[in-house]
């Protein structure tokens, strides 16, 4: 368990934590995944789940999912909800999930984010993460919108 400067407490996640996940994620994505995906993911021993709890929450105010694999790992996805932004939730779970993984090996940390995020992908930069490849037309559009690319980003553990 860690304590972040704004009074947000992050610690691992599990079975008792599911439901939360489910309604967190499906508030923050067009196609949210249901409880039992994320039974799934708490039980898969190359998979990470953080979360962000305020003053001792029950459900998590914001969740990271990372998975492991050798020396590599792979944002899988992070949300924040809607109430919770702009706190330094999204910075301090990766802070945290970024310590947890040095310290078991891992040297690269790969994600991919929607390229019209901007905040996503403004904040991935300012932590060090680089562009290494881009997935044209990746997100369907909606409403009207153009598809979005998908930038493919990566952080060095070394140099961080």
């Amino acid at each position: 368990m860690r304590l972040l400067e704004n009074g947000y407490t992050v610690k691992d996640l599990g079975l008792e934590n599911i439901n939360g996940l489910a309604s967190l994620h499906k508030s923050a994505f067009a196609r949210g995944w249901e409880a039992h995906d994320f039974a799934q993911f708490v039980q898969d021993r190359h998979m990470k789940l953080l979360g962000a709890f305020k003053n001792g929450g029950r459900d998590p105010s914001a969740f990271l999912l990372v998975r492991q694999v050798e020396d590599e790992a792979e944002v899988i996805s992070i949300a924040v909800g809607r109430s919770h932004r702009r706190r330094g939730l999204g910075v301090g779970l990766l802070d945290a999930a970024i310590d947890d993984l040095s310290e078991s090996g891992v040297k690269e940390l790969h994600l991919e984010v929607d390229g019209q995020n901007d905040a996503a992908v403004e904040l991935y930069k300012n932590m060090g993460f680089e562009v290494v490849g881009e997935r044209r037309a990746y997100y369907p559009g909606g409403h009207g919108k153009a598809a979005a690319n998908a930038l493919m980003m990566c952080l060095h553990l070394d140099d961080y």
